[in-house]
């Protein structure tokens, strides 16, 4: 009867050792942090004249983004109608705001101009453009291509429609196999995006 009693003590010691083991191995995990970049300072190959465009203001937002994309954690497609929601690989801030940053950078880089400021930041101004944006997918298949789906339009200081709405279909490689090479291959993509919208207040400007 001892015997079988002390075998018993045993097993449950090394059960309880195990997961132990277990949850100090989860504890220990470490996650990463990550936040969307500006094309500022950087040279690209195509660059907007900011003839007649430095005293330009623009607003950018808010951001409208569907509700599986305003999580902490980053976003992945497993499948065409499956999500992954990395536990241990999350944004640092709002995703929402981060993408409305890296916008109003791109902006005043290609705009040449300081007057570019995105939601909450951008009722400290009056702008001459507001643009509303509207983003459906921003997401993609870990070393595969992210895809950024957006509607958007160009509204002036007085909410007047100047520009219709205009549908933008972006696919960027993520040109490796982690979390670090999607978010840049999302930075890539908001930075051909940022063109498209410079090009339009461009044109508007010189209008």
């Amino acid at each position: 009867m001892k015997s079988i009693l002390v075998r018993a003590f045993v097993l449950a010691l090394g059960i309880a050792l195990f997961f132990l083991a277990g949850c100090t191995a989860i504890k220990t995990k470490t996650s990463h942090f990550y936040v969307l970049s500006s094309m500022a300072g950087v040279e690209t190959e195509k660059q907007v004249t900011p003839a007649d465009t430095s005293n330009v203001s623009i607003s950018i937002g808010p951001i409208s983004l569907p509700k599986y994309l305003r999580k902490p954690q980053i976003v992945t497609r497993t499948g065409n109608n499956e999500l992954d929601l990395a536990e241990f690989h999350r944004w640092a801030g709002k995703i929402e705001e981060d993408i409305g940053r890296v916008i109003a950078e791109n902006l005043g880089h290609m705009l040449a101009t300081d007057k570019v400021l995105s939601y909450p930041s951008m009722e400290a101004i009056g702008p001459d453009y507001n643009i509303k944006i509207d983003i459906s997918r921003f997401d993609g298949r870990l070393g595969g291509d992210i895809e950024l789906i957006v509607r958007w339009a160009v509204l002036d200081g007085q909410g007047k429609t100047v520009h219709g709405v205009k549908a933008t279909h972006i696919i960027e490689p993520a040109r490796g196999e982690g979390y670090v090479d999607m978010v840049a291959a999302q930075s890539r993509a908001l930075a051909v995006f940022s063109r498209e919208l410079a090009d339009v207040i461009k044109e508007l400007t010189e209008g």
